[in-house]
């Protein structure tokens, strides 16, 4: 008998035959005869993908400053699932930590949503990494500011902490005397990842081959100079790649005449390239307001330009086109258009194009000045509000939340987060047009996070943060786009398909 077997499955199609017995012991009936579906071949609907709430989120912060004049509050914010939902099922609250990039956990930075936690960075720390399980997952964000009287370094600079990916943008820095700009690296990752570094000047591309191929181990940091890259480069656009693994970009700018600090901020990171975008965050106040915006394709841009302020939005006079020589970084100074007045900036092109802001804020004469940069950001949505992880108060500081509607009106939910207590409030934005909060009415807390939920029905809204101080040396500056969180994730769709694993017998 066993030979008779043995003869029958060395027969064509009896490994099928075999596979439908085993099927019919089984209680389980298929057709065989007839080609199975695959997913490749039957795309599911939409209504079939379902989305879960996110389990897990990391997010990487590159190497913070820290010395006896530079103080760095690293911020970790978890405002918990939409609804109040634990997203992880009764009893599985999660936590949200701060650690290092080696994985040791910092003391004092570890939360349950909603709610927050800081640390101050400290000498030798190195890049730190946030991550959120179970129902602290959704919507988690981190972010450092750091406030510096040092030379090198004076002023404000914020950033986002970056969930690791493989693509990122950044508009601005350069490699001339007196400015100097660093991309920081970060890889949080169990794999190693290997990097290029694309630039772009207002010349065109960039050859610049050290920053091809660049190697960065699994749980390191790499750092380069952008001077070291592209020496001579009055203002960059940064195209962060990895062709294998992932990492968390960021970079960083510094300028000084001779001796003299001009400011210091990190550059957000910018939109993918689009035919349409929208930079909010363009800080009130005097000085330059340099709107700088790269076609990275073949083809050059023609990009139309407004404005968008509290009175609504129009073609700044003498600036409302924009042409950007195919791969070349073009400049515009707004500030003649803009005042002294916030704005968000709305671009259209014809081809795709990315863009960012940098503001000098500018005192009394003979005063110190600062820098900040804002960028092309993505809206926020009712299914994908934003947090604010750091906003301040006090003496001489003020934090505002800048919120636009480039489209139809927009009504915005703002309410601090444990344990910061306030009131939660709600902002109406007219359609073309936006409305500066100062985030004092939101919480009376020295510094606190706070969620920013667009609500049902509301129209796109695009939301910065913005942090100034009138230090006596002359006003310290940051700003910030608020990025849409991560609380959900779509499950594809899975076609059993059993032909994969049955193969007529030779």
């Amino acid at each position: 008998m066993t030979g008779r077997v043995a003869r029958l499955a060395r027969r064509p199609g009896a490994s099928l035959l075999a596979a439908a017995l085993l099927l019919a012991g089984l209680g389980v009936t298929a057709d065989l005869t007839a080609p199975q579906p695959t997913a490749a071949t039957v795309p599911a609907p939409a209504e079939a993908r379902p989305a879960v709430e996110v389990a897990r989120a990391d997010a990487a912060c590159p190497d913070p400053a820290v010395d006896d004049k530079t103080a760095t509050r690293v911020s970790l914010a978890a405002p918990g699932a939409i609804g109040g939902d634990d997203g992880g099922g009764a009893g599985a609250p999660g936590r949200a930590r701060l650690a290092r990039l080696t994985g040791v956990p910092l003391p004092g930075a570890d939360v349950a949503a909603p709610g927050t936690g800081s640390v101050l960075a400290t000498a030798g720390q190195g890049p730190l990494v946030a991550r959120g399980t179970a129902g602290s997952a959704p919507g988690m964000a981190a972010g450092m500011l750091t406030r510096s009287t040092a030379d090198a370094v004076r002023g404000l600079a914020g950033t986002v902490c970056t969930v690791p990916g493989t693509d990122f943008w950044f508009v601005g820095s350069g490699a001339v005397v007196g400015q100097r700009g660093r991309v920081y690296l970060t890889n949080p990752e169990a794999a190693p990842a290997v990097v290029d570094v694309t630039l772009y000047g207002p010349d065109g591309p960039i050859d610049a081959p050290a920053g091809r191929g660049v190697p960065v181990d699994a749980g390191k940091q790499v750092v380069r100079l952008l001077d070291a890259l592209a020496p001579g480069v009055t203002r960059f656009a940064v195209h962060v790649h990895a062709r294998s693994g992932r990492i968390a970009a960021a970079v960083r700018d510094q300028q000084v005449d001779g001796l003299t600090p001009r400011g210091a901020d990190w550059l957000p990171p910018a939109a993918a390239p689009a035919r349409r975008q929208v930079i909010p965050g363009v800080a009130a106040g005097a000085g330059e307001r340099l709107l700088q915006v790269v076609a990275p394709g073949d083809s050059d841009a023609i990009v139309k330009v407004r404005l968008v302020t509290e009175s609504g939005s129009f073609a700044p006079s003498g600036l409302d086109v924009l042409e950007v020589p195919a791969g070349s970084v073009a400049q515009v100074d707004l500030a003649p258009a803009t005042g002294a007045a916030a704005a968000a900036v709305s671009l259209d092109a014809d081809v795709p194009v990315t863009a960012g802001v940098v503001s000098r804020a500018t005192g009394s004469t003979g005063q110190l000045t600062d820098v900040a940069y804002t960028a092309a950001a993505l809206p926020l949505l009712p299914a994908t509000p934003g947090v604010v992880t750091d906003a301040r108060s006090g003496t001489g500081v003020t934090s505002s939340l800048l919120l636009t509607a480039p489209g139809a009106e927009a009504t915005v939910r703002l309410a601090p987060l444990p344990p910061a207590t306030g009131s939660t409030s709600e902002v109406r934005v007219p359609a073309g047009s936006q409305v500066v909060v100062d985030l004092a009415t939101v919480s009376k807390a020295a510094d606190f996070a706070l969620t920013v939920t667009p609500l049902p029905g509301s129209g796109p809204v695009l939301a910065a943060r913005s942090v100034a101080e009138a230090e006596a040396a002359g006003p310290m500056l940051t700003t910030e786009p608020v990025e849409p969180g991560r609380y959900t994730v779509v499950v594809p769709r899975v076609v059993a398909d059993l032909s994969a694993g049955l193969r007529p017998g030779g």
